[in-house]
């Protein structure tokens, strides 16, 4: 009831942050094959810290940051708040035939839908927002071709799996904090990191 009252006042008080944001599209062709993956990834990073020109929002973005602080309110669990925000608020889609759309956390939260790309960005967003380092976590379960990507939240020390396409809809499976698919025999995983330390090492 806590968590269904919270999602309601997020979506009453991102309203008034809603505006036309004129989307401008940067294009550029995809690699074959894994080179695609971390192209694609190497996107997402800098639409997190918000380093695409001309006008992608990243975690500095002071509409990024309202929305988090709306999200979040009075929760005593923020990274758990904006997970479910990102994975029950937000619609998932499946993103076009041999493209990679990735949208900044700006226009996933005005449009209100995402593929896993968009809406693994949107979490990351919002979480840095928040002072929380994240980092994506990209999925083969074949072993060799790469066909989804979520999110892992630096919290306590450890890395806790977030996936917001995991809402329970149409098949998939419903995942709360610390869940991720379950791979495959031979399935592999790949860490990528959106943020470095000062000490020159990976978060």
């Amino acid at each position: 009831m806590a968590a269904t009252t919270t999602r309601k006042l997020a979506n009453e008080q991102l309203q008034p942050l809603q505006s036309a944001h004129a989307a401008t599209l940067h294009t550029e062709p995809l690699l074959a094959g894994v080179g695609g993956t971390f192209q694609t990834l190497d996107a997402m990073a800098r639409a997190v810290r918000g380093e695409i020109s001309p006008d992608f929002s990243g975690y500095q973005d002071s509409y990024n940051a309202a929305a988090a602080g709306a999200i979040v309110g009075g929760s005593m669990d923020a990274p758990v708040a904006l997970l479910r925000y990102v994975r029950d608020q937000i619609s998932y889609i499946d993103h076009p035939f041999n493209m990679q759309v990735v949208q900044d956390c700006r226009r996933t939260l005005e449009i209100g839908s995402g593929d896993c790309v968009s809406k693994s960005v949107c979490l990351s967003t919002l979480l840095a927002a928040c002072g929380i380092f994240s980092r994506f976590v990209a999925q083969a379960t074949d072993g060799e071709n790469y066909d989804h990507v979520y999110v892992q939240a630096r919290l306590g020390g450890q890395w806790v799996s977030f996936d917001p396409t995991a809402d329970g809809v149409n098949g998939r499976p419903l995942g709360d904090a610390g869940w991720s698919q379950r791979l495959p025999e031979g399935g592999i995983e790949t860490p990528y990191s959106i943020f470095f330390s000062t000490w020159g090492k990976t978060l």
